[in-house]
């Protein structure tokens, strides 16, 4: 596999995309690793992007900014609290070893953890999610994917779908469809039109 050279015979999404992903990982990591901060909220509501990105990935930014100007924040921080504070005790349990093995820490993690140490990634003092935890993922892939960190399409790609394409459509899809929430699950339909994009995007990358 090799990386194929400048713009052509890409899709027109794929340039405008290039340049948000990275903002993309980053906003799902915000909304799952912690309760969501007043400045955070406030950020969704004043978002804008670009017109030239995936018709689906639009729409559901348009969804979650309108879900974000309609919900009180005091509803979407009981939202976070209800649906994923407490192991076993949320609603959703967004790690990757629950999902593909219904245990905790369990080879998922440590398949995980084998990769982050050959990629040189450490993990930050005082975290208090395992590496297999679907915001923690998102935060990976956001420092895999910014480009002051030089990280090859192709170990970007190789991680995308060992550790991210296996489980967390699966677990956005589950987000996007909680009973009895307003914003959450606009979160989900966000986290998986942004997923589905990027793969094509990471395919784009990448040519036989």
């Amino acid at each position: 596999m090799k990386a194929t050279a400048g713009y052509q015979s890409r899709p027109a999404w794929y340039r405008p995309y290039a340049g948000i992903r990275t903002d993309g990982y980053v906003l799902l990591a915000a909304f799952l690793t912690g309760s969501p901060s007043r400045n955070l909220i406030m950020l969704v509501r004043e978002m804008g992007w670009n017109d030239d990105l995936p018709e689906k990935l639009l729409a559901n930014l348009a969804l979650l900014n309108q879900a974000g100007r309609r919900c009180p924040a005091d509803r979407i921080v009981e939202e976070y609290n209800r649906l994923f504070v407490g192991l076993g005790s949320g609603e959703l349990v967004p790690y990757a070893s629950w999902y593909l093995e219904k245990m905790v820490q369990s080879a998922p993690l440590a398949a995980i953890r084998s990769d982050l140490n050959r990629l040189g990634i450490v993990r930050q003092a005082g975290s208090f999610e395992s590496e297999d935890h679907a915001g923690a993922l998102c935060e990976i892939m956001a420092l895999l994917s910014a480009a002051e960190n030089e990280v090859s399409d192709q170990e970007q790609a190789d991680f995308f779908e060992r550790h991210i394409a296996s489980w967390l459509p699966q677990f956005f899809m589950d987000l996007g469809s909680v009973d009895n929430a307003a914003f959450y699950p606009t979160v989900g339909a966000f986290g998986s039109a942004f997923l589905e994009t990027e793969r094509d995007y990471l395919q784009n990358r990448l040519t036989v």
